[in-house]
């Protein structure tokens, strides 16, 4: 097997190209995802147009196939080792279309791979990430969406790609596939961790392998809220519709253009994006900040409990949340609010630097001066009860 184009890039040529070597036993799961495709259709043609040096095209491949990259060292290693008329060196989001392939229009195409996928406006900080080059039709801040919509330009019947599960299951990235989900349908998805990455960063999120197929029924998000999705290794099925999460419950943005931006209990929370960014982000601030969101006493018991859930979510399978905006049983929290709220201002530091006229009005808007709680531990018990219930009942086999 040839091995993947990250292999001789640097670390920065590897973050603006979001190339990063593929697993073989990834490689091995994409081609059982195909092999019925295969068999079924005489002359197919598998295609990987972002190919590096060639991790998805294996000596065994059994049917006719093309590999493109944009990456010339790439492409010189391939064609050293693959016939030439099989191997193209060119932008695979630019013009295109499959003649530029050698790929006839009633060919029965099956597209695979590791596409780059590196959004644009995230965490890969100091200006490293590169800019999208491609057709009008397929721009999108991130590479990997346009490479998606690149494989419905290209009118492929089948589509089994590497993708991050974010894509699927933010409503605001699946309306961002635009005509890819209005002309394919998920047939099947393994999810996995980028653990499984080399150099993808200490924050681990999940990434599928999808199967689509060509279908007019499309897929709406309804559909994705449904799917059964089988995690890697684990014998359990992961579910959208299981888990509650805080959105439309907690704000998770700083003030707009306009709107009061002073606390009035001079308490702010840092903005997250994710349940990755909770966890990587500060929390409580006790000054203004352009990131910061206005904590008032009356929505104080919610940060709260985004700063215990920061300590006390701890899962083996923590990864599968990365992506999700912070899980939350609202109906719980309701309910306990009063100690997720004591928790904070015992623990936090920046709290305990409020005026006590502050601490005062959060007091006794909680009315935390005439319950018996119990001790601090007692109280960090109870919290991490409801904390690990949050996933511990959810679709195992």
């Amino acid at each position: 097997m040839l091995v993947h184009q990250s292999v001789h890039l640097s670390k920065y040529k590897q973050i603006q190209s979001g190339s990063y070597f593929t697993p073989p036993d990834l490689v091995e799961l994409v081609f059982d995802f195909i092999k019925p495709y295969i068999k079924a259709n005489k002359g197919a043609i598998v295609f990987d147009n972002a190919a590096g040096c060639g991790a998805f095209i294996t000596k065994n491949l059994e049917c006719d196939f093309r590999v493109s990259d944009n990456d010339i060292k790439a492409v010189n290693f391939l064609r050293i080792r693959l016939p030439e008329d099989k191997v193209f060196n060119s932008n695979s989001l630019i013009n295109v279309n499959r003649k530029n392939y050698r790929i006839g229009e009633s060919d029965f195409l099956i597209q695979i791979g590791n596409p780059p996928y590196n959004d644009t406006t995230s965490e890969f900080k100091n200006g490293l990430k590169g800019k999208n080059e491609c057709d009008a039709d397929l721009f999108d801040r991130d590479l990997g969406v346009s490479f998606l919509k690149s494989y419905n330009k290209l009118n492929a019947d089948i589509v089994c790609v590497l993708h991050p599960l974010s894509y699927l299951i933010k409503s605001a990235n699946f309306n961002r596939l635009k005509e890819f989900k209005e002309n394919y349908r998920l047939k099947k998805g393994l999810i996995f961790s980028s653990s499984l990455f080399p150099g993808t960063g200490s924050i681990k999120f999940p990434i599928i392998i999808g199967l689509y197929e060509r279908n007019p029924k499309a897929m709406d998000f309804e559909y994705i809220n449904n799917f059964e999705f089988d995690v890697l290794n684990r014998k359990r099925i992961w579910r959208l519709k299981d888990y509650e999460t805080t959105d439309g419950y907690i704000n998770k943005y700083p003030a707009r253009k306009g709107d009061t931006k002073i606390s009035p209990i001079s308490t702010y929370y840092y903005t997250f994006r994710d349940f990755n960014s909770l966890k990587k982000n500060a929390s409580f601030m006790g000054e203004p900040h352009y990131n910061g969101i206005i904590v008032t006493v009356e929505n104080f018991y919610k940060y709260a409990y985004l700063y215990a859930l920061k300590t006390f979510f701890k899962n083996d399978d923590e990864w599968l949340y990365g992506n999700l905006s912070p899980l939350v049983n609202r109906e719980k929290l309701e309910r306990s609010k009063r100690i997720y709220v004591l928790y904070a201002l015992q623990t936090h530091p920046t709290l305990s630097k409020l005026h006590s006229s502050e601490i005062s009005e959060i007091k006794e808007y909680y009315f935390l001066d005439n319950g018996n709680f119990g001790s601090l531990e007692s109280i960090k018990d109870k919290i991490r009860l409801e904390i690990e219930s949050l996933v511990s009942d959810k679709q195992f086999s």
